[in-house]
């Protein structure tokens, strides 16, 4: 059944231009395909989707090497055909790792011909999709000669999908696309959804949510149980999961679960999850064992404890260390890892500090197999807000980032926010930290770290909940893969193979997106730092998307002297958790960058910034400005009608109506609130 091209994301493999398409011909018409994978059938299938599309005829697959064709493509790893042993330097695909490859244009007695090769078959894959990426842009290929590796050896998508609910926790494109019910049976958009991970280079998908078991403060009715993935530990439902793990397995990804750190007791019939108890040890060693039997190749676990009303190593007067290695101590011999969620807060008024104050005294501690999942910031994905302190802090541990992908604080999938340049503020931060290279991107390149993203994809026919939105999947993707790209560059290829190569079309929607951002931090916070002012009710719709600064009066500290959260010695004394000149920068008023001001401080309403304005007069600015800046980015898509599809132009049109709305209303609604406090009334007619 032919694909629905609206469903096809990035890969939507467009006609390319006449004198392309010839070139092309001569080289791609005709392919040779190694056969000994399952990564190797994934493939051939590419090729059969995208050159059709591409060159307007069907591509010829071979089982053999032709001799009589002019030129052909050949995709396999040297011991798998004479053709790239012999065209391919001796030693060029040995240094490869199991991801890298290479592609190259050569000639083979006389002919002129493509190989994309590596030392592992998935390798094969990731090689073929930046084939098929330069060939969806209209690159030249005659004398292409690309050598690539990612960045981290580990590049992960976390889903926060709630198991046999179908629900998606901050989830904005639909209910889950994993019908855990149905499982062993299949559904196309798996597949769907392997593909366009695989274009980007992921190894690895968490399929479930991080809250395998909450329940809402206070309660203690097991009936108010909300989230119930504790249940994929279940034997039976590990049996339904080989079906799906196959499905991933063909384009080199691995699958993961989150597990309820109280399982033994759960799924079990203990009647205790103390790590340090032997039956429980016993217990997990035994699941690990029936998972790997099962399936081979799986991942590892997502573990969140001891966080939000999840079981943990507390409950057992336990650290982290004696939860995170019970775990491991299982799944070390199959190879497996844990990923083990930093994200803990509660025990101190500051949840800034608490992180770094938990986790630092442990470096050094955990196993070898578990990785230190840690969240880009200090809070909560926060639109800005500073970098975690405990990056650099922790040398003796591998480490893993962990970016929002879904729009959570950032429009819930109705703004157009890319969040791309956010992810390259973070990546280029220089924390001075004693270590190879003091960048937050440079501390994630281990065999057992990396880098993994919270999902933005639902069963909506758009994947993401916006067209655009899909935009930061496939930055994500790119951006893990090779941090240094430029976020130009990224936002290029994802306009081009998204929407076509019309000039105006790509000038106008880079423009969007790489504006968009500082939009939001504007009509969302002001710009100077402040965060967590949005609604907190249950409202699933609603919750953190409406603004409500009275909600949350201790993020951003508005009284009547003043307004910020002192986190200097003090104050909290996260200033002081960052290695110097950092934490210096920070902790003076005066060297404390604007954009993270009033995280650090806590200063009086008329306070003059350095070009002379006020606090207050500056947050007035930025809010009215943001507004402005989304009614801009709204014209500018309107000037694209006629340009792209109706269905599409349509439907991000629609959404910008929405996105300037709520700009307007936070605007109105937090300059108000802080009227209210300063009583300093507005310049320029920005009077709330």
């Amino acid at each position: 059944m032919p694909r629905n091209q609206y469903d096809d994301c990035w890969l939507r493999y467009d006609r390319v231009s006449d004198d392309r398409r010839e070139s092309y011909r001569r080289r791609i018409k005709h392919a040779y395909v190694a056969e000994e994978s399952p990564e190797c059938s994934a493939v051939r299938d590419e090729l059969r989707e995208a050159i059709p599309g591409l060159l307007g005829e069907d591509v010829h697959l071979w089982q053999h090497r032709p001799e009589t064709v002019d030129g052909f493509l050949a995709i396999g790893t040297p011991g798998d055909m004479e053709v790239i042993k012999e065209s391919i330097p001796d030693g060029a695909v040995d240094d490869l790792d199991d991801d890298g490859y290479l592609i190259r244009s050569v000639e083979y007695e006389g002919q002129d011909c493509l190989v994309v090769t590596s030392g592992a078959d998935q390798g094969l894959v990731y090689g073929t999709f930046h084939l098929l990426r330069l060939l969806n842009m209209g690159e030249p290929i005659d004398e292409i000669d690309v050598r690539e590796e990612p960045a981290y050896a580990n590049r992960v998508i976390n889903h926060w999908d709630n198991p046999f609910r179908r629900t998606v926790e901050r989830g904005y494109a639909g209910e889950s696309i994993f019908d855990f019910d149905r499982l062993p049976d299949l559904r196309d958009r798996y597949e769907d959804y392997a593909r366009l991970l695989a274009s980007l280079g992921i190894n690895g998908v968490v399929l479930n949510n991080v809250n395998t078991e909450y329940y809402p403060r206070g309660s203690t009715n097991e009936a108010s149980q909300q989230f119930d993935g504790w249940r994929l530990l279940e034997s039976r439902r590990l049996e339904d999961l080989t079906s799906l793990a196959s499905v991933f397995r063909r384009y080199g990804i691995q699958i993961y679960l989150s597990v309820n750190f109280g399982a033994p007791k759960r799924i079990g019939d203990l009647d205790t999850f103390d790590p340090l108890d032997e039956d429980v040890r016993q217990w997990w060693r035994e699941k690990a064992d029936e998972i790997y039997d099962l399936i081979p190749d799986f991942g590892g676990f997502l573990v969140k404890a001891d966080s939000e009303g999840q079981d943990g190593p507390y409950n057992y007067d336990r650290d982290h260390v004696e939860g995170a290695n019970a775990l491991a101590q299982a799944l070390e011999p199959h190879g497996g890892r844990v990923w083990w969620r930093a994200f803990v807060y509660g025990s101190h008024e500051d949840r800034a500090i608490q992180a770094y104050d938990t986790f630092e005294p442990l470096d050094g501690d955990f196993a070898e197999n578990v990785t230190v999942q840690i969240k880009n910031g200090p809070i909560d994905f926060q639109p800005r807000e500073p970098v975690s302190t405990l990056f650099g802090a922790m040398p003796e541990t591998d480490l893993g980032l962990e970016l929002q992908i879904t729009g959570e604080y950032t429009g819930q999938g109705v703004h157009a926010t890319s969040h791309l340049p956010m992810w390259k503020e973070i990546f280029e931060f220089d924390t001075h930290a004693d270590r190879d290279g003091s960048r937050v991107q440079d501390f994630f390149r281990g065999d057992g770290e990396g880098v993994v993203g919270v999902t933005s994809i639902g069963e909506d026919h758009t994947w993401t909940g916006h067209y655009l939105m899909q935009s930061n999947l496939y930055a994500f993707g790119r951006l893990i893969w090779d941090p240094d790209l430029d976020a130009e560059t990224i936002t290029d290829e994802w306009i081009t193979q998204t929407f076509g190569a019309d000039e105006a079309v790509l000038d106008t929607v880079r423009e969007i997106l790489l504006d968009s951002w500082e939009a939001c931090i504007d009509y969302e916070t002001g710009g100077l730092g402040l965060i967590h002012m949005m609604h907190n009710g249950q409202e699933y719709l609603e919750n953190h998307y409406y603004p409500a600064p009275e909600e949350w009066p201790g993020y951003h500290g508005a009284t009547e002297e003043g307004i910020g959260y002192d986190r200097t010695a003090t104050g909290s004394g996260y200033a002081q958790q960052f290695r110097d000149p950092v934490a210096s920068r920070f902790e003076d008023v005066e060297t404390c960058p604007e954009k993270h001001l009033l995280f650090f401080h806590h200063l009086p309403w008329d306070h003059e910034l350095e070009d002379g304005t006020t606090v207050i007069q500056r947050l007035y600015d930025n809010f009215y400005d943001g507004v402005e800046e989304a009614e801009r980015l709204r014209d500018l898509w309107m000037t694209l009608e006629g340009k792209i599809d109706d269905r599409r132009f349509e439907h991000v049109a629609t959404r910008f109506d929405e996105q300037v709305h709520q700009a307007e209303k936070w605007r109105d609604v937090i300059t108000g609130y802080f009227y209210d406090f300063a009583e300093i009334e507005g310049e320029k007619g920005r009077v709330p």
